[in-house]
């Protein structure tokens, strides 16, 4: 199940539905995942579900949609008692070259409780 820990009103619509369409993309591979006997925590090498790896859980999701527009979304995976949650924490509607959101992220994620 996706959750929502941001706010998707300071997004536009457009980019709302970039975001829902990612989330949903990235629930489905990793339930493929799964769906073959690879928990999630035994996930390795794979840079698109785990793009960047930044402690307590957070982990960064890479997305191009099919116009090159590019998100950084930041999530937590949460074990539960049915499969898993997604918590999608912060995303970065990528509009240059470089990592420069990743300063926020792992600022974001010192602090989080």
């Amino acid at each position: 199940m996706i959750k929502f820990i941001l706010e998707l009103k300071k997004f536009d619509n457009k980019e709302q539905e970039l975001i829902n369409r990612a989330l949903k993309k990235l629930e489905r591979q990793i339930t493929t995942f799964e769906s073959t006997g690879t928990p999630f925590e035994k996930i390795f090498n794979n840079d698109a579900i785990k793009y960047d790896v930044l402690g307590k859980g957070f982990y960064t999701y890479k997305f191009v949609a099919e116009n090159s527009s590019q998100l950084r979304i930041l999530y937590r995976f949460v074990r539960t008692e049915n499969g898993f949650d997604i918590e999608c924490h912060k995303v970065e509607v990528k509009r240059r070259s470089g990592k420069g959101y990743i300063k926020d992220f792992e600022e974001y994620v010192k602090n989080y409780e």
